[in-house]
């Protein structure tokens, strides 16, 4: 049996499709189809859901949050990824990505050669990750 493709999911990837917002990409929602249909494996890592906690607060959206967390621990096509010791052992491996969340969450898509639903384009410059938007 082949492996499903894997997508570590950015915050604003998340956020928007919760909202439903035209901001996200069509490749970007097509990656969410997928997992839906049983043919892709979405990561939600621990630093992307702390941002969306962030962007949920200055949004006044808190309500909003404990439903997502449900659904990232409900639905089967998320898989939740804690920080790696590993990945905080290659923290200066990326210093082509100066924001420290980004660059967790860049060098965990490459520790399990994953795609990143991004449109952060310093991300996407990075010669060390797939990306998708």
């Amino acid at each position: 049996m082949t492996p499903l493709p894997l997508y570590l999911m950015d915050a604003h990837a998340l956020y928007w499709r919760r909202l439903a917002s035209p901001k996200l990409s069509k490749p970007a929602a097509g990656v969410f189809e997928e997992g839906i249909a049983g043919k892709a494996m979405l990561i939600v890592h621990h630093v992307a859901i702390a941002e969306v906690f962030y962007v949920l607060q200055k949004h006044g959206q808190i309500p909003l949050f404990a439903p997502m967390l449900r659904d990232f621990q409900t639905f089967p096509y998320y898989s939740i990824e804690p920080i790696d010791l590993i990945d905080l052992e290659n923290l200066a491996s990326m210093p082509e990505i100066p924001e420290m969340h980004d660059r967790l969450l860049a060098i965990a898509t490459k520790r399990l050669d994953a795609t990143i639903v991004t449109r952060d384009p310093i991300i996407q410059a990075s010669p060390q990750v797939k990306w998708l938007w």
